[in-house]
């Protein structure tokens, strides 16, 4: 394995405590602890804010109304007097500002504020609100690494926008201890900004122009609700997203600037970089997107759990709708949202802090649990995961009250964990819905001897099949000499009545593959190495199933063999200690 792999693991938890340290505080932050915080228990209901949920979607709770914050928005600005150039130009719909109640903890509707700015104009939240733009919040107190206390706000500004959407707002705000600090720090940023606009073919520089505020004011003396949330459960950056919600922000190191000299001295070897700022953007414009969609779904919805803190796992007797009321759905769909216990704390060091598998579960006529959907938790963030597990339609067809498991942390290193789960039916139209899944094999550990424990099955294809397919949930994990699972491609191949079918894993050891997988589910800037392409998986991210449709290999009425074998990069795998965590289907449907 890389080295660099196995400095990362050896030291992924000291990136929360690494970071926050490398944040230099302004007064009030000074106050505010990284400890974790939450019950410990598996089914302990959370309070606060902090919960998981929100009408937005996605991370975070939707109360926490302060006295500052309560009554109603200002006057709202005339419509018709807003910009939505922005909106149109990305096919966007606007929406008004909401009205309240507000909050300053994450998963909370943001309310107006002003800033003065440092080139001597205001910037006014509701004023210019289009419901299609975002607005991402960076300190200078953010430094290069634990070794180098340089703001990144120093370089990189040009690299940021690049990066960038276009319906993004960034605000600097400065969290220095004094106004001489900040004006110092701020007058700075301000000449980066007009040299780099400088620079900028002018339809380019009118629109940044537009669209990126340095504030006048240090955060302790902003005087409203954003300077106190930067100075606390915001200092290392923070995002109101399209929904008009408040999110918190990660971490911005760089997988391409690896230091050596920072392994060396067992310190966290990756660089930040002020473009890594962009990737927040990137994620809450695609989790809008989803969003949109779920709301338009017509999706009957059945909570799971509704925003209780769990640590490890929880089991729960779930009322589904009736049969009848199932046979008139195609579609299944799992929504997860894991908040951070503490609404009152940055995510570092109050989210979990591992890459674990996390599994929905609904136990079966014979006691067994038959897993539903994956996913795989972050390193240090909330998440919102949406996954289509459709062919799972059959496990819970008989309707009434089911028996669930939500597993997601070992017993020995607990993630307590503000959780949100749903079940979400709804009918697409598909004009086939599935009738019946036969299972074919499960994983287990990835040496000379996996194959042999995977034999051919056969399977009876009903006469009135309408469609079939492969249907499988595979992810790799450990490592052994000369192969392993998480690093390496893995390979499933499936033979269907002598036609093979190829699940592959190219991305598997790259530096960077999960990267783009922010616009699909991934929580990206996690406190850890979440940039790694993974044998089947990426951290934060749900674990999509893969289906394969396989109807032409088959004949209704007729028997079908079904094969399979593991593979590393062509090969059978060789001794070793990695392990294939698989469940897989034949699914017909009718």
């Amino acid at each position: 394995m890389d080295p660099r792999r196995l400095l990362a693991i050896a030291t992924g938890t000291l990136l929360a405590a690494t970071y926050v340290a490398c944040s230099s505080t302004d007064d009030a932050a000074s106050k505010a602890s990284a400890a974790t915080t939450g019950a410990t228990g598996t089914t302990t209901t959370a309070t606060g804010s902090g919960g998981a949920g929100g009408s937005g979607g996605g991370p975070g709770g939707s109360g926490g109304v302060t006295a500052e914050d309560a009554g109603a928005p200002d006057a709202a600005p005339d419509a018709a007097a807003i910009d939505t150039t922005i909106c149109d130009a990305m096919g966007l719909a606007p929406r008004p500002f909401a009205a309240g109640p507000y909050g300053p903890h994450r998963g909370d509707l943001a309310d107006d504020f002003t800033i003065d700015l440092a080139d001597g104009s205001t910037y006014a939240f509701q004023q210019g609100f289009t419901g299609c733009e975002l607005h991402v919040f960076v300190p200078d107190t953010l430094v290069v690494s634990d070794q180098d206390a340089t703001s990144i706000w120093e370089a990189d500004l040009d690299k940021l926008l690049k990066a960038s959407p276009k319906n993004v707002h960034y605000v600097f705000i400065s969290r220095q201890k004094t106004d001489a600090a900040a004006k110092k720090s701020t007058d700075a940023m301000v000449a980066r900004v007009d040299a780099l606009l400088a620079k900028l073919a002018k339809g380019d520089a009118d629109h940044w122009r537009a669209r990126v505020h340095v504030a006048a004011p240090r955060a302790g003396a902003l005087g409203n609700w954003v300077g106190d949330v930067i100075s606390g459960s915001g200092r290392i950056g923070f995002v109101i997203d399209r929904d008009q919600r408040v999110r918190g922000m990660g971490m911005l190191a760089d997988v391409k600037r690896y230091d050596q000299a920072l392994a060396d001295a067992k310190a966290w070897p990756w660089k930040s970089n002020l473009a890594y700022a962009a990737n927040e953007a990137v994620y809450w414009n695609a989790q809008a997107d989803q969003q949109a969609k779920l709301d338009a779904d017509g999706a009957t919805i059945v909570p799971v759990f509704e925003g209780e803190t769990l640590a490890e796992l929880a089991e729960k007797d779930v009322a589904l709708p009736s049969a009848a009321e199932l046979a008139k759905f195609d579609t299944l769909e799992v929504e997860v949202t894991s908040a951070c216990p503490n609404p009152d704390e940055i995510e570092f060091g109050n989210c979990g802090a591992w890459d674990y598998i996390a599994s929905l579960g609904v136990f079966d006529a014979n006691q067994k649990n038959v897993e539903v959907a994956r996913f795989i938790t972050s390193y240090h963030r909330e998440t919102h995961w949406v996954v289509d597990a459709s062919a799972m339609l059959v496990q819970l067809a008989s309707g009434g009250t089911r028996h669930f498991r939500w597993d997601f942390a070992p017993s020995w290193n607990t993630q307590p964990t503000a959780t949100k789960l749903a079940l979400r039916f709804s009918n697409r139209k598909k004009a086939v819905r599935p009738s019946a899944a036969t299972f074919l094999w499960s994983g287990g550990g990835f040496g000379a001897a996996y194959n042999d424990a995977h034999p051919p099955v056969t399977v009876d294809i009903p006469a009135g099949a309408k469609k079939v397919e492969l249907f499988a949930i595979i992810t790799g994990h450990g490592a052994g000499t000369g192969q392993c699972s998480e690093f390496c491609n893995h390979q499933h191949e499936f033979t269907v009545n002598g036609t093979v079918h190829l699940k592959d894993h190219k991305v598997a050891g790259s530096s960077d593959k999960c990267m783009p997988e922010m616009k699909h589910g991934m929580v990206p800037n996690q406190g850890g190495t979440w940039w790694f392409g993974r044998g089947g998986w990426c951290p934060g991210e749900q674990v999509d199933p893969w289906v394969v449709d396989v109807t032409s290999a088959v004949t209704p009425g007729q028997a079908a063999t079904i094969a399979y074998r593991g593979l590393v990069v062509g090969k059978p795998p060789a001794d070793g200690s990695g392990d294939i965590d698989m469940v897989s289907y034949l699914v017909v449907h009718e």
